[in-house]
């Protein structure tokens, strides 16, 4: 009788440690949203490599028009910038801050917004963090960069990251 309680208690045991234990597989996106976000960055991103296909590794303002912020900077690199690092960061696709029509475009107010944010993130960098030697010293060099405020929101400051419902944002 005692070997058959430990039995079915070993039995149990195990069956319930495999239903607790995570998956192997790849878990889905934190926010389904991401997905389609993702899906429409590569979308711009794959036309606007064909359109300068044999220029990626010309400098950005030889290959784009109106770059102010990335001069010097090949084009590929602008972007993956703008792909992996921008857009996901601020939660967005493409058409949130350019015209698609019109990429060298600055008719949108977030466009300008980002541009004036890289300056600011430049400043905090070069001139407040630099000046804390308390903190910031030869062996450690912090910085800050978009996603220490975004963390995936166009607009940060929600409470715990908390997205409205509602469509993806462009």
């Amino acid at each position: 009788m005692k070997k058959w309680i430990l039995s079915l208690f070993g039995v149990t045991a195990i069956a319930s440690l495999l239903a607790l234990t995570p998956s192997r597989t790849t878990a889905p996106s934190a926010d389904p949203r991401e997905d389609s976000l993702a899906a429409d960055r590569a979308k711009h991103v794959k036309a606007i490599k064909e359109a300068i296909a044999g220029k990626e590794k010309l400098p950005a303002e030889q290959v784009f028009k109106n770059i102010k912020i990335f001069k010097g900077q090949p084009a590929e690199a602008v972007l993956g910038i703008m792909e992996n690092r921008w857009s996901k960061t601020l939660g967005v696709s493409c058409s949130h801050c350019h015209n698609l029509n019109d990429w060298a475009s600055d008719e949108k107010n977030d466009h300008k917004i980002a541009t004036d944010m890289v300056a600011m993130v430049g400043k905090i960098n070069d001139e407040v963090i630099a000046a804390l030697p308390s903190y910031a010293t030869k062996d450690r060099k912090p910085r800050i960069g978009c996603s220490t405020c975004h963390r995936g929101e166009a607009h940060p400051g929600r409470p715990n990251g908390a997205r409205p419902g509602g469509p993806p944002r462009n």
